[in-house]
């Protein structure tokens, strides 16, 4: 029977911590990303019904976070590409070329983002949460301005850790969502303490001028889109995918919350499925 292994996989002299779900040698390869404040094992249940479909599953660490090595000081928009380069290399050499990402949980899906506008090496991409260019009102909740100020800022502070709780929200199926946080806080009590350098990454990728976001996505792309998110409007969905000129697809969860790629995972991975199914390439 299969089973998730533990592996490690090389980037920059340093080693990145994956948890893998392997079918066989042929089978399409999933690589999995989320929000580097816990490790990929916390988030588990967000892509784990991935695992009833034929592919092979590579859920990991970004450098210097979770179980992965490295310092979190070196965290970069850099690091971000470099991480996500030696993955897929690995899955190259050892698998095949037929790679799909997913960009899940929050901050995941738009370090995903940045490196599928940056990248030739995925066959298609399903995100969750998504970047648009100079927008930070609407997907940072504050003003270009501050932002390219806190930019400035975080980068003359140290590598340290502030707290920086999730907004409140007292919406549709606002005990299921803080259910969540919840979770993560009992397992973590840290882990709504955040740092500086990831916060100045994500900020980077917003107004940076050499921002691969500039660059868009070029590769089939699936965008899920949810009514009730305590971070995004609706509308900053929708203005993300109507930029996107690739073939695309957007898929709104009905009553969906910020957590629902947690608590809606089942429905999440099978779209998700169903749209690298369909730009796979070889055999399956």
């Amino acid at each position: 029977m299969t089973a998730w292994e533990h592996i490690e996989i090389p980037s920059g002299g340093i080693g990145l911590f994956c948890n893998a779900y392997i079918t066989n040698k042929t089978a399409m390869n999933i690589i999995v990303t989320h929000t580097p404040i816990v490790s990929t094992l916390d988030v588990q249940p967000a892509y784990e019904p991935l695992a009833k479909y034929d592919v092979n599953i590579f859920a990991f660490d970004f450098s210097g976070t979770g179980k992965s090595g490295g310092e979190p000081k070196n965290l970069s928009r850099m690091s971000i590409i470099e991480d996500l380069d030696a993955v897929a290399a690995y899955i190259e050499s050892n698998f095949s070329a037929n790679i799909h990402l997913y960009g899940n949980t929050g901050i995941g899906g738009m370090l995903a983002q940045y490196y599928a506008a940056s990248s030739t090496k995925i066959k298609s991409f399903a995100q969750f949460a998504c970047i648009n260019y100079k927008d930070t009102a609407g997907g940072l909740g504050y003003p270009y301005p501050i932002v390219k100020a806190l930019c400035f800022i975080l980068g003359l502070l140290p590598e340290m850790r502030f707290p920086l709780k999730p907004p409140k929200y007292k919406g549709p199926r606002h005990e299921e969502d803080d259910s969540v946080y919840k979770t993560l806080t009992e397992r973590h009590p840290d882990v709504f303490k955040a740092n500086t350098k990831m916060l100045k990454t994500l900020m980077e990728c917003f107004v940076a001028k050499d921002s691969a976001i500039k660059n868009s996505v070029t590769m089939p792309t699936l965008v899920f889109k949810v009514p009730h998110d305590r971070y995004f409007p609706p509308r900053y969905f929708d203005s993300y995918f109507q930029s996107l000129t690739c073939e695309k697809k957007l898929v709104e969860v009905e009553n969906g919350v910020h957590n629902s790629y947690y608590l809606d995972s089942e429905l999440f991975c099978g779209h998700a499925y169903e749209w690298f199914a369909q730009h796979s390439i070889g055999d399956r």
